[in-house]
């Protein structure tokens, strides 16, 4: 990595952070926050490779710091995870094409991925092997927990539209050319 790269990976990773740190609405147990739509918009503008590294280092030094090391992990990988569906489908079968429409599909993707692993976390990971409940407790359980994964997964479909544009134009003109 040249020093631009680590340079863009470590501005965007303290954006990421900073936007879930400070644009965050509690609910329950979880919060609505623009981490996950900036998460995407990184992916989109910096590529999948330093937007899956900004994600990692901005999304752990956030739950580090405020009370959520213990699960830290679980966020990166789901982090991880949604940044490979954007491999999937933006770079792969869009060719990195961001037509707005594109743009939105690869938003609305994000969200759903997020709420499915969310879903999946708290289904086996906390309710079935953690808990020790049956498939069906476990699953309403998880559904009545993520209730911040489906307001962030919504403002994630609705802002990754309106961010992309407006982050690619500033890193375009501060860095040129920057998704490679």
């Amino acid at each position: 990595m040249k020093t631009r790269d680590i340079t863009q990976v470590g501005i965007f990773a303290a954006i990421i952070y900073l936007t879930v740190a400070f644009f965050k609405i509690p609910v329950g147990p979880q919060m609505v926050h623009l981490g996950n739509a900036m998460v995407v918009v990184g992916a989109l503008v910096f590529g999948v490779r330093k937007g899956t590294l900004s994600a990692a280092i901005g999304l752990f030094l956030f739950d580090v710091t405020h009370g959520w090391a213990a699960v830290a992990w679980i966020t990166v990988l789901e982090s991880v995870i949604v940044c490979i569906m954007i491999y999937i489908f933006f770079e792969r079968l869009m060719q990195k094409k961001d037509a707005f429409i594109n743009v939105a599909a690869i938003g609305i993707i994000a969200a759903i991925t997020k709420i499915v692993l969310n879903l999946l976390k708290y289904t086996f990971l906390y309710g079935m092997m953690t808990q020790g409940l049956e498939f069906a407790a476990a699953f309403s359980m998880a559904v009545a927990k993520i209730t911040g994964t489906f307001g962030s997964a919504i403002l994630t479909a609705i802002m990754v539209p309106i961010l992309y544009p407006v982050i690619k134009r500033i890193t375009t003109q501060v860095y040129g050319q920057v998704n490679q």
